[in-house]
């Protein structure tokens, strides 16, 4: 049996895990992310002269939190504004946060390495 169109549109939940937290002696919910999530996510590293935001991709790890750390409920907790200081936290609770966010959305270690190297960036923030 092949899928129909009325099957592969039928909504699909986007995944979603409780995380814990060993830093925080506490839990966090990291969700995946829809095509269209996705793509937003890629399309803020551009910039309109369609090169690499060098500084939105030194700031991957603290972008895809800011993408997939939610509540229970599946809203986001952290804004762009949360960028920064989520960058001041330890790479000992982030890296395991955003490698376990990394496979819920999708992503493969060499597609975020692509997406944060810098050889063809440039300095423009938008």
């Amino acid at each position: 049996m092949t899928a129909t169109r009325e099957t592969l549109l039928k909504p699909v939940e986007v995944p979603k895990e409780k995380y814990w937290v060993p830093e925080l002696d506490d839990h966090v919910w990291l969700k995946g992310m829809s095509a269209a999530d996705r793509s937003k996510f890629e399309k803020q590293f551009e910039t309109p002269a369609g090169t690499r935001s060098k500084r939105k991709s030194k700031e991957i790890r603290e972008r895809l939190l800011v993408a997939c750390v939610c509540d229970e409920a599946g809203s986001a907790l952290f804004t762009d504004d949360d960028i920064e200081a989520l960058g001041r936290q330890p790479i000992s609770m982030i890296e395991p946060m955003v490698v376990a966010a990394q496979k819920l959305a999708g992503f493969s270690v060499e597609e975020v390495e692509a997406m944060a190297k810098n050889s063809d960036e440039t300095d423009e923030d938008s």
